[in-house]
């Protein structure tokens, strides 16, 4: 057993210095109140709120998050008109009913595009997006809160963009957090969806905060492999990474009736092209007569493009455009078509009742794919609550 932040609970640690603590038996007793940043469409704050938390302020600047987050949660207050870059700590303090210093948790991901691996990758130098990061690290300045949980996509970590990470850590050690930093993949915690994440954490008094246990793995080798690296091994095995077809059958079989149910419809060429995909397969099993010219060239690799996953596999990464199938290995398991939004939310691990609204009225194919794709996955926001919470003095 190691002590964290006064409570007792089991730390594993890895070869490499990663510090992991069991959360499976963890309550979700009160925890104290958050202020979110960044917080889309409520995916890290539905997590935490699972995790014993309360969300007393949400940050975010998307107008169509902002009304699914009224829909879906009346009570968590909204700083208007959004934009962080004028969320000052001292209002949003006063707005959370909180002095500095009283916030259990700031969290938020800062937008990912700079950092992705996916466009241009101009990180910092970005004009739009590419400092936000300062802001997440200005009202933790200004909030002090007990912690705090920064995500962001694994890009973040590569190249020059890994100065982003430099710069927190100078920023926060002398205000009393310890740190660490990994990157996490949410299946290895249930999802069904291998996502991988950037995730700081930084608790107050706590020298290097620990990360949840993993829970599952792709197969018992590979969880053989990864408690080969700990110093005291766990005594259970891990469950099988969450499947596509499990998560499909849970979904209840009217669901298509929810008003924000949207498909993306398909011509006759793309769904004579979709018929000759089979599961595992891409867009590279069909002939060239039926390739576009832009996967007939031979320039285009992509091994998700046009791609049809296994039902009894996690889902890739789930984008702001996996309802489409030419965007990634989004052809629907056993129809041929792509994931509707529904389908998206459940891969995403949202609870069937929630509701993404848009403030033009009914949702569409790419509002709504904007609000899932870009979110935090509710399970990923509460597995890391927990194991913040168990460590806070």
């Amino acid at each position: 057993m190691a002590e964290s932040g006064g409570k007792s609970s089991k730390v594993y640690v890895s070869s490499d210095g990663t510090r992991y603590i069991d959360v499976r038996t963890a309550d979700a007793a009160s925890r104290g109140k958050v202020i979110s940043l960044f917080s889309g469409a409520g995916g890290l704050d539905i997590g935490l709120e699972q995790a014993g938390f309360e969300t007393a302020v949400c940050v975010e600047i998307d107008a169509d998050c902002r009304e699914t987050l009224r829909h879906n949660r009346p009570g968590w207050k909204l700083f208007e008109p959004g934009d962080v870059r004028a969320a000052d700590a001292g209002a949003l303090l006063e707005l959370a009913g909180l002095a500095r210093g009283e916030a259990a948790l700031v969290v938020g991901g800062a937008p990912c595009q700079p950092f992705s691996n996916i466009g241009k990758k101009q990180g910092w130098d970005d004009p739009k997006n590419g400092d936000l990061f300062l802001e997440f690290v200005r009202v933790v300045k200004g909030a002090l809160p007990k912690a705090f949980i920064f995500e962001n996509v694994t890009g973040i970590t590569q190249g020059r963009h890994a100065e982003v990470i430099d710069y927190m850590y100078r920023q926060f050690e002398g205000l009393g957090y310890g740190l660490s930093h990994r990157v996490i993949n949410a299946a290895d915690h249930g999802l069904p969806q291998t996502r991988s994440r950037f995730i700081l954490l930084g608790i107050q008094g706590v020298a290097a905060p620990a990360f949840p246990l993993p829970t599952h793995s792709k197969g018992l080798k590979e969880w053989r492999r990864f408690v080969e690296g700990l110093e005291d091994a766990p005594a259970f095995e891990s469950a099988r990474w969450r499947s596509i077809g499990e998560t499909f059958a849970a979904l209840p079989s009217d669901y298509r009736k929810r008003p924000d149910y949207v498909v993306m419809k398909n011509g006759p060429v793309v769904v004579e092209r979709m018929k000759r995909i089979g599961p595992g397969e891409n867009f590279k099993v069909l002939p060239m007569s039926m390739r576009p010219k832009c996967w007939q060239n031979g320039k285009h690799q992509g091994q998700d493009t046009f791609g049809r996953p296994r039902l009894d596999e996690p889902s890739a990464t789930i984008r702001t455009a996996a309802y489409n199938p030419t965007k990634g290995k989004y052809i629907h398991p056993v129809e041929h078509r792509g994931f509707d939004l529904i389908e998206m939310a459940a891969l995403q691990g949202f609870p069937y009742e929630w509701e993404f609204r848009s403030v033009r009225g009914g949702t569409t194919l790419v509002g709504g794919g904007k609000q899932i794709g870009n979110a935090v996955p509710p399970l990923l926001g509460k597995v890391l609550g927990l194991a913040v919470a168990l460590q806070m003095g």
